[in-house]
């Protein structure tokens, strides 16, 4: 069992090398000094971890590290590491079988080179990080543009190598037992699947080695017009595994990792009203949506409603308020004395205006409201004068009675079915009438409400930390099991357990994936998330075409403004080192509670409420 110790940090004079770990160096340097005198033992050392650094790269595209049986490296850098004689030391390797045979190149190809690769004895197999001593002080130089260079030196000055400390065989442990655990080694490379998880724990050591060893880059994008700094903040850091970032330490202290839960989701919550318009393409495209009828219980046919009188009020009034006179009685006469107040026109209780066999009884509504006392003289069908033998009451059958017991209408009252019985017919309660045609007009009212509850609904899930879960059932029930499995195991390099834990990852991955995409792309996914919030999906939508990059873009600009530009900075200023992963800051341990109020109380003031915030 290892003891909780603190790690020492790097000196200005010491290296970390990446080797394989079937390489006996001990037994390797006294077989140079036996080969040559010129081979130095610093030098040879750099040379092996050089080319197990540059037998692995990173595809951005796919976003996976990929390793390779042999790469290509050019004399220069050779020189650089080993000086002029570099030959010496590649035909040593050669000649110890710890290099297999170069392959070849084409010199009169301009900037071609030769390619090394380790022996069958070495190659893919399990690697160690050591440290070496130079002589003189190693420093490498930070890589940024003249924009990060000038403005960010309050995130980037924090990076000093001197300063970060690891337990660097811990961490090779536990990446290995992450990706490798139950391998035999040597690995076949035409296995993809194994090929995957020896990259990823491949990759994940090349960069903790450069992190250690000070070669820093750091990235961030700009907008020209405004020359103001755009979107997320890439350093050293935000490369690093998760296995590796969670046992650092700056200073002798522990850093931690506050992470803002369902980031993403949850700030494209509070984008979407700022894009959500009604108009009427997008009306009549849910209008003829089946998964907008589906959700909401719809079963409309084409039908021309009468929604003149509504755009009549809207046109004359600017509203659907009109004015409700006040009546009193003056000299015994009843006399209109203002109008001060306002009554609403009554909407259906269904998504779609009455059809023209209830316009009649709605007009009675209306006229109503202006008749003293609702008088018998002013009804319109003058009922109360009919004797209860001659009266026929009109029956109904509405698919979504009020319900008396919860008090609310179901989902069925969006689309409702009336139908009448035929006065006076003896029989008109024991047959069934003809039903009549659902209007296909919907209120404008109605959408915009149903577009604010699921606006709402989703912002719900994203505040509370429960948007990823909630779309792991819609998921899976859309993908196969196995392939739900190869999905997961493709993209974590890790076996599919049916844990939850798994699940939800997946599901985040798929859903955050999807809302990147084009269109086109993640189609199962589209469905599920249609099916779930068909008027977000069409908002989405309508936004992504031309640039399905667009909404992206405003997002990382609003996050940055937000963990960098607002939370990192001021953290900073009040001496606190603060770190960025996108939409995560790294702290100190004793710096956690004080840095989690200062986000919590940036996310209130902004929006009113506040994510999930939790230690990853």
């Amino acid at each position: 069992m290892r003891e909780n110790t603190i790690p020492k940090a790097l000196s200005k004079y010491e290296l970390t090398l990446l080797i394989p770990e079937t390489i006996n160096i001990e037994e390797l340097i006294k077989a140079a000094i036996l080969y040559s005198v010129e081979i130095e033992t610093t030098k040879l050392l750099s040379l092996l971890s050089l080319i197990t650094t540059e037998l692995t790269s990173y595809n951005y595209e796919k976003e996976i590290h990929v390793t390779h049986n042999k790469t290509n490296i050019h004399s220069d850098e050779l020189k650089k590491c080993c000086g002029n004689n570099y030959k010496v030391y590649i035909n040593f390797l050669l000649k110890s079988d710890v290099l297999a045979t170069r392959s070849p190149f084409n010199p009169k190809a301009k900037g071609q080179s030769f390619g090394y690769g380790f022996s069958n004895s070495h190659a893919f197999r399990r690697l160690k990080i050591t440290v070496l001593d130079y002589p003189k002080p190693i420093n490498y130089d930070k890589n940024f543009d003249s924009y990060v260079k000038n403005y960010e030196k309050i995130l980037y000055n924090l990076f000093d190598r001197t300063k970060f400390s690891i337990d660097f065989n811990l961490a090779e442990e536990n990446l290995f037992n992450k990706y490798l655990e139950h391998f035999t080694f040597p690995l076949n490379s035409k296995d993809k699947s194994k090929w995957r998880r020896y990259s990823a724990y491949h990759g994940a050591l090349k960069q903790l080695v450069m992190f250690l060893n000070g070669e820093h880059t750091f990235i961030r994008k700009t907008k020209q017009s405004e020359r103001k700094p755009s979107g997320r903040f890439y350093s050293p850091l935000t490369s690093l595994n998760k296995i590796t970032r969670s046992l650092l330490y700056y200073e002798g202290k522990k850093l931690q990792q506050l992470d803002v839960k369902n980031m993403f989701p949850y700030l494209l919550s509070q984008y979407l009203p700022k894009i959500a318009i009604l108009d009427s393409q997008r009306v009549e495209r849910l209008q003829n949506c089946p998964a907008f009828k589906a959700k909401y219980k719809l079963n409309a046919v084409p039908y021309k409603a009468n929604q003149w009188l509504e755009q009549h009020l809207k046109e004359r009034y600017g509203t659907l308020l009109l004015p409700k006179p006040i009546l009193g009685v003056t000299n015994g006469r009843l006399v209109q004395q203002g109008s001060n107040k306002y009554f609403s026109l009554d909407k259906p209780k269904n998504l779609f205006q009455y059809s023209d066999s209830h316009f009649q009884q709605f007009n009675k509504k209306f006229y109503s409201n202006f008749l003293p006392n609702n008088s018998q003289t002013g009804n319109w069908n003058h009922n109360d004068w009919k004797s209860k033998r001659e009266s026929k009451p009109q029956r109904y059958t509405n698919l979504n009675s009020y319900n008396q017991t919860k008090g609310l209408y179901g989902n069925s009252h969006l689309g409702t079915t009336y139908t009448e019985t035929h006065k006076g017919s003896n029989v008109s309660g024991k047959v069934n009438p003809a039903p009549v045609d659902y209007s296909n007009y919907i209120s404008t009212k109605a959408l915009e409400n149903l577009m604010n509850k699921e606006i709402s609904k989703f912002n719900t899930l994203t505040t509370e930390g429960f948007v990823y879960d909630y779309f792991i059932t819609p998921f899976k029930s859309k993908i196969h099991i196995v392939e739900w499995a190869l999905k997961y195991q493709s993209l974590f390099n890790t076996e599919y357990n049916y844990l939850h834990e798994q699940d939800r990852d997946l599901a985040k991955k798929l859903l955050i994936s999807m809302l990147y995409a084009q269109n086109n792309h993640y189609r199962k996914e589209q469905e599920v998330f249609k099916s779930e919030f068909p008027i977000l999906y069409d908002l989405i939508r309508e936004k992504k075409k031309g640039n399905h990059k667009i909404i992206t873009h405003e997002l990382f600009d609003l996050e940055a403004e937000i963990i960098i530009d607002t939370v990192a900075r001021d953290l900073i200023k009040k001496k606190i080192p603060t770190f960025t992963i996108h939409d995560c800051i790294v702290v100190q341990e004793e710096n956690i509670e004080v840095s989690k109020l200062k986000l919590k109380d940036v996310f209130i003031s902004r929006f009113g409420n506040c994510p999930q915030i939790k230690l990853e």
